[in-house]
């Protein structure tokens, strides 16, 4: 068995975080009114988060290498299958919703089916160069995004109205509720973890603790920005960030939609590659390997575009959540404690 290629606590920071990012991106918005109660949703679901991180933090910190052969040992092909199902859905929903995105606001730019066979293309191409190329593509990637975010903030015409961040109201604790599901249910970077810190240096305390700390920084921000600027008017484009890039503009860039896609495409095929790479880890590392995957993405990808996917349809909701609980905190919880009682019985023997 080949030795796992590594990358560093920063480097898988980065993929979890552009992953987290692609789906604020991809988040539509329906009659949205004040980001309070959705900023403290994600501060709630974020806290949650830290806590649900625990077992899978301990585990890698303590030496643990890989979670399925910890739990089975040489039958642990069945139990990894489990996480090639679980981002094959992730991936083909993700897909699926640029693909609506592409339809909303680019359909004369390149058709919705075109747009899917050619990002899983370049998915599939991402995932065959390895954990060590995704991890430097996501470095460059995620200043893509940041350079992005900052020229947006700096050059919009947009003015702050703080009067659209008002105190909490009767009804508002629906739209918490709503939203802090919706966040907890997109937590999925929590199994991603569990499978990619089998190719983590160190630092696994690092990686999980600065991701927590910029997603929520960084969607926090985009929120209130989202809330000052916008507001109602939302509802024009449905999409939060698209929308506020609508009142970015400077002398050489009227329009920040271009910019906008061509950023969003790139981060997508970058968190789709990531999704596929997992799909691989239970196979071996060839680069028809990547192809299945990306194919049975696809196929569910223009199914449920075709459907009208939403990320917050009850049964995709209770299947991202099972996942959570299932891979991302079950699984690393009970490797943890096989873990300690072989440290056990092991200073039992030794004595």
């Amino acid at each position: 068995m080949t030795a796992e290629k590594k990358i560093s606590a920063g480097q898988l920071m980065l993929l979890l975080l552009l992953a987290r990012v692609m789906h604020t991106m991809m988040f539509r918005a329906d009659g949205f009114e004040s980001g309070l109660p959705m900023m403290l949703g994600l501060l709630c679901s974020t806290a949650v988060e830290a806590v649900a991180a625990l077992p899978a933090v301990i585990y890698f910190e303590k030496g643990g290498a890989d979670i399925p052969r910890e739990l089975f040992g040489k039958n642990s092909a069945a139990f990894s299958l489990l996480y090639t199902v679980y981002f094959t859905v992730i991936a083909g929903g993700t897909v699926a919703l640029f693909a609506e995105f592409m339809q909303q606001e680019f359909s004369k730019t390149v058709s919705p089916t075109a747009a899917t066979v050619l990002l899983l293309i370049a998915a599939a191409y991402c995932a065959s160069l390895g954990i060590e190329g995704l991890g430097r593509a996501g470095t460059a990637v995620f200043w893509l995004f940041a350079i992005m975010s900052v020229l947006m903030v700096t050059v919009s015409e947009g003015s702050f109205d703080w009067l659209n961040l008002r105190p909490l109201a009767q009804g508002d604790g629906e739209t918490f509720s709503r939203y802090f599901v919706e966040s907890l249910s997109s937590s999925w970077w929590l199994p991603m973890f569990c499978v990619l810190g089998a190719n983590l240096k160190s630092g696994a305390k690092k990686a999980v603790g600065g991701y927590l700390v910029l997603k929520l920084v960084i969607i926090e921000t985009l929120l209130l920005l989202v809330t000052l600027v916008l507001w109602r008017y939302i509802d024009v484009l449905g999409y939060p960030i698209l929308a506020l890039g609508a009142y970015a503009k400077s002398d050489f860039i009227q329009r920040f939609d271009a910019i906008n896609m061509f950023v969003w495409a790139i981060n997508c095929a970058l968190a789709v590659g990531v999704y596929i790479f997992i799909c691989t880890k239970p196979f071996s590392r060839k680069k028809l390997s990547c192809a299945i995957p990306a194919a049975l993405a696809g196929v569910f990808a223009l199914f449920e575009y075709k459907r009208g996917l939403r990320f917050d349809e009850p049964w995709l909701l209770g299947f991202k959540l099972g996942g959570i609980i299932l891979l991302g905190i079950l699984a690393p919880l009970c490797a943890c404690i096989k873990m300690k009682v072989k440290e056990y019985i092991s200073k039992g023997a030794e004595e």
